[in-house]
């Protein structure tokens, strides 16, 4: 029985040395395997257990093989790159009349921007220099009110900018729409911009801000304030002359502004609530004004001295900054009554 025993393993090791088809690794399991099996299977378990383990052997490959793959970053797609635009290769293209519209929406934008930065903020600078010339006097005053002059020559240049960009989209909306192409329309429109900002820099201040009507309002409204009675001089008179602009002898036509007494024509007292009207321009306190054309029927002649204008009570509009300059040249004359008083008595 012994020897019987050792015939049955020599035959399993014949069988199993040359079908190990290089696999070396599992060489050592099978040989230990087969040594520890003694009587038990028979020769047909064994192609497939050898079976079982090439597969398992294939499977782990496959595993390895798609972690490879996933750590790989993709390849390009041949059909992305059609696509795809070569930027810096690609010409200007010309504008042509269909985005003529598109220009003047991006004008209008800077129109939008324009009113809503500026919006309030001259009257809010004219307010602060008319509330200085109101409490200061003297080189204090004159030294506030110099740098709030610059403040609003500062809002006044950015408006005029801002005015630049809108002018120079509005002039190549105008050419797009008469059937003119135009190529590099970012380079004309920026040297358009340029040219004209340039322009405006080189100016004097008269011909910067003389004919501003922000600014006009703003020396006015002070001098209004500090000169309580007395005619308003003309605006180049605010603002010094420089190489440039014309000799102040020849400047024959300039107007002066009209001299604001803050009183109402009809009570010649101060002015109440004052009402001004959109015809003539003339003001009147509120309760006096409307007791005057109660009684009319439509329209009545303008009570103000020299004034033929009819107006009615949809003409008046309430003037709440004409009634704050009121009070303030009001509290001025007071003080300097109260000042000849004093020396008076000295």
């Amino acid at each position: 029985m012994p020897a019987a025993s050792s015939s049955r393993r020599k035959s399993a090791r014949s069988r199993r040395e040359p079908s190990s088809d290089g696999i070396e690794e599992d060489h050592a399991t099978q040989q230990d395997a087969g040594d520890d099996v003694e009587g038990e299977g028979s020769d047909e378990e064994q192609p497939s257990r050898k079976r079982t383990l090439k597969k398992e052997k294939k499977s782990a490959r496959k595993v390895k093989e798609d972690s490879e793959q996933e750590d790989e970053p993709p390849l390009p797609d041949d059909d992305d790159d059609d696509d795809r635009i070569d930027i810096q290769n690609f010409k200007d293209q010309p504008l042509g009349r269909e985005e003529g519209a598109k220009l003047r929406g991006i004008a209008q934008d800077w129109e939008l921007i324009r009113k809503q930065i500026h919006q309030g903020s001259f009257g809010l600078v004219k307010d602060v220099a008319v509330s200085l010339a109101d409490v200061m006097e003297g080189e204090h005053a004159e030294e506030a009110l110099k740098e709030v002059d610059i403040i609003m020559k500062e809002l006044l240049d950015v408006d005029q900018e801002m005015r630049i960009n809108e002018q120079s989209l509005d002039a190549l909306h105008q050419k797009l729409m008469q059937g003119e192409a135009i190529e590099g329309v970012m380079e004309v429109y920026e040297q358009d911009v340029k040219r004209n900002l340039n322009n405006f820099r080189n100016k004097t201040n008269r011909q910067k801000y003389a004919s501003s009507e922000n600014y006009t309002k703003f020396k006015h409204s002070i001098f209004e304030v500090q000169n309580p009675g007395i005619a308003i001089p003309p605006i180049n008179d605010f603002i010094p002359r420089e190489d440039g602009d014309v000799s102040d002898d020849d400047d024959e036509m300039e107007m002066g502004g009209v001299t604001q007494d803050f009183k109402c024509p009809i009570t010649l007292t101060a002015l109440v609530n004052p009402l001004t009207s959109s015809v003539c321009g003339h003001s009147f306190s509120g309760e006096a004004i409307r007791d005057y054309l109660k009684d009319a029927r439509g329209k009545k002649a303008c009570p103000a001295a020299g004034c033929h204008q009819k107006i009615g009570m949809s003409d008046l509009k309430p003037d709440k900054d004409l009634e704050k300059r009121a009070k303030m040249a009001a509290r001025r004359a007071q003080r300097v009554d109260d000042d000849s008083d004093a020396d008076e008595v000295i």
